[in-house]
């Protein structure tokens, strides 16, 4: 047999159930990375590319870490330019592969892809679609997707504490060959994209010393690195749940978020490290208990945009709640993204953003309720400027997180934060802000 590996956000080796799942008879596999418009290109509300300046950098690093990665062990990476549903069934035609594989997504537009391809591809070559991206595997959910509540606490009790966390598969040793005489095309710069995708070029931006985020790059390599010095090294678990919600430095946080979103860390592989982390210290700390509510908030967010589709990134609540109509004004947006508000603990949060890409989770949530509460502008502008700027951007987080505070999600309490409160509480002394003042 003969398999198109279609990557998409499982950027890894280690826990991937596409190459574990790969039969002896294989005779060629082709990894392909599809560097898709869709993804890459304006999004519908701010015309923006949702690739950023900062994420577009890190996925090409990503790339090169996992090329150098599938050479080690004899293989490559062919990487394309286009809509998958056009490129790919391309490449199945011309080398006479049997099958596509890939992972599945679980929002709107990313299932819609999946499904443009199925079709492109025909009867006659099946999209075989895997779960790589969650902690749980949804096999193993004890419930149907429509009968997903809408609480998280019912979901963590009723369904999650439910269902087993599968062990981490290990990388593989060897992969399939390359299809006979085929010879990859090489990964493009950033410069090489915009002009194949004929769009502006999307200039990284020079890391600014004042950033939180470790200085270890993409790829898996970087994230198995940071995930054994967080983890093992320095055994900063049990320190998370009382540092969490810290502002300023690397380890506050575990910074595992740009790794997770592109697929080059896997959530079982860090949950596997909390449990080494238990059996070590021999108690369940409140760290290690916090970590793991955080892992699975990452996958409530996803079944719930699945259970959604659209209705999770419109204006409207989940719970048709009735909800205050925004009053859209440009200039007032722009001042909130450049961090010109006046507010300085919000104005601190937006410069962080745009100058490294990272914001902590505290702020995104300040920062969020003063545009939606106190600016009264559009909670989908917001989503998109985050989707544009994170070097974490995960859509169902990301998106998830923006609606509940706006009110239109699962919780209809009100949700706007005490802005000035939340300053004096955890920037006490001011020194986020005066670190962030230009």
């Amino acid at each position: 047999m003969t398999v198109l590996y279609w990557l998409r956000n499982d950027l890894r080796l280690h826990d991937n159930e596409v190459l574990a799942t790969l039969p002896p008879g294989t005779t060629a596999l082709l990894p392909v990375y599809c560097f898709d418009p869709g993804a890459l290109g304006p999004d519908a509300y701010l015309g923006l590319p949702k690739t950023g300046p900062h994420r577009l950098p890190f996925l090409l690093e990503t790339l090169a870490d996992l090329q150098q990665r599938y050479a080690a062990l004899g293989s490559g990476i062919h990487f394309v330019v286009g809509p998958p549903a056009e490129v790919l069934p391309r490449l199945v035609r011309q080398l006479a592969l049997a099958e596509v594989w890939a992972s599945a997504e679980h929002t709107t537009e990313e299932a819609a892809t999946e499904t443009a391809l199925a079709a492109a591809l025909g009867p006659a070559v099946p999209l075989r679609r895997f779960e790589t991206l969650t902690l749980l595997h949804p096999a193993d959910l004890p419930i149907a997707l429509r009968d997903l509540p809408f609480s998280f606490s019912k979901f963590r009790f009723n369904v999650a504490d439910r269902a087993k966390v599968r062990p981490p598969l290990p990388a593989p040793g060897q992969v399939p060959p390359l299809p006979a005489g085929f010879v990859p095309d090489a990964l493009p710069t950033a410069a090489g994209l915009a002009a194949a995708l004929s769009q502006p070029l999307v200039a990284p931006r020079p890391r600014d010393q004042r950033s939180a985020l470790p200085v270890l790059g993409g790829g898996e390599t970087a994230a198995l690195a940071r995930l054994h010095d967080y983890a093992v090294e320095r055994h900063l678990i049990g320190r998370y749940d009382d540092t969490r919600n810290q502002m300023l430095g690397e380890a506050f946080s575990t910074k595992f978020s740009p790794w997770l979103a592109n697929g080059s860390l896997s959530a079982r592989q860090i949950w596997e490290a909390i449990d080494a982390y238990d059996a070590a210290y021999g108690a369940r700390s409140k760290g290690a208990l916090q970590l793991r509510l955080e892992l699975l908030w990452r996958d409530y967010f996803r079944l719930l945009a699945q259970r959604s589709g659209p209705a999770f990134f419109r204006l409207r609540g989940l719970r048709d709640q009735p909800v205050k109509p925004p009053t859209p004004a440009r200039a007032v947006f722009e001042a909130w993204t450049a961090g010109r508000t006046g507010n300085a603990f919000v104005d601190a949060n937006m410069r962080e953003l745009a100058a490294t890409g990272f914001m902590s989770n505290r702020g995104r949530q300040n920062a969020a309720s003063y545009l939606i509460h106190d600016l009264h502008q559009d909670w989908r502008w917001g989503a998109a400027w985050f989707e544009h700027q994170l070097l974490d951007h995960d859509p169902a987080s990301n998106w998830g997180n923006w609606k509940y505070i706006a009110g239109t999600g699962t919780d209809v309490r009100d949700t706007a934060f005490d802005v000035a409160q939340q300053a004096r509480r955890y920037d006490p002394q001011g020194r986020y802000v005066r670190a962030w003042r230009q």
